[in-house]
């Protein structure tokens, strides 16, 4: 892949983050620096696919709706992730982007950015480390990091099917709209089961939950439906189900989100 096609998309993400962290902490800020230079190295990781021993590999998701008439909507899903695994280190790299516009007013507008560092042990273990950055104000959520360090297990790999778990901890690093800003420690567990239709369509889902290690009422529960189906070699469609549960939301606000999202994903 050409790497001015991706210098957009960095930058996208660049500014993004710059608009949102200028009153952050020294430890927001560290996370910032993580997730910001990331999508950087994506260009130079390309370079060394052809080194023996590195496999890179790219997708892109791009899905868009708008309407005119009786209806004025403009919907916008963008979703990128760079993989990378060299040996027993892999690199991972993601990015999310919802934003939805009705007779010129905002109706959605978040942000997920994940950077990630796996090393395996054996053919079963291997321990991570992440950094994770949200935004989403239709949620009260002004910004949030997460700075994350676990293990993963592969509990079954068959010709089709694929089970993982993970625990761990994480630190947080919260800012809601009211200014309320909270940091605390907390648990993570997560699970991911994938399963092959043929050599190239799949369902992927995932969970994840993160309780307050200090208040037992604040835990969030995170899960994604998606299902792959190819066009071509390197063009699929996807669909995609997000729901995010807060159980302790900011005052206004309700407890849980759903997106349904589907589009072209592009493999590089």
């Amino acid at each position: 892949m050409p790497r001015r096609a991706l210098r957009p998309l960095t930058r996208c993400a660049f500014a993004r983050l710059a608009s949102s962290v200028a009153a952050c902490g020294a430890t927001a800020i560290a996370s910032v620096v993580v997730l910001a230079t990331a999508p950087l190295l994506v260009s130079n990781a390309l370079a060394a696919q052809s080194t023996p021993g590195v496999v890179t590999k790219v997708t892109a998701d791009l899905g868009y709706v708008q309407t005119g008439g009786n209806t004025n909507l403009t919907t916008l899903n963008i979703g990128e992730r760079f993989t990378q695994q060299r040996g027993r280190l892999s690199l991972q790299q993601q990015l999310n982007i919802v934003y939805s516009e009705q007779r010129d007013t905002v109706k959605a507008n978040q942000l997920r950015l994940i950077a990630r560092g796996d090393y395996r042990i054996d053919q079963i273990m291997s321990v991570f480390v992440a950094v994770t950055f949200d935004r989403n104000r239709f949620a009260g959520i002004q910004r949030r990091f997460d700075e994350q360090i676990g293990i993963q297990a592969r509990l079954f790999a068959g010709r089709r099917d694929t089970l993982r778990i993970e625990g761990g901890g994480t630190v947080t690093q919260e800012i809601k709209l009211d200014g309320v800003q909270k940091n605390f420690p907390a648990a993570r567990a997560a699970g991911a089961w994938r399963h092959a239709f043929n050599r190239t369509s799949y369902f992927h889902q995932t969970a994840e939950f993160l309780p307050n290690m200090r208040d037992a009422d604040d835990w969030r529960l995170n899960t994604e439906s998606t299902v792959v189906a190819p066009v071509s070699s390197r063009i699929g469609l996807k669909v995609s189900y997000v729901v995010r549960y807060d159980n302790l939301p900011a005052p206004g606000f309700v407890d849980s989100d759903r997106l349904f999202t589907t589009g072209l994903q592009l493999t590089f």
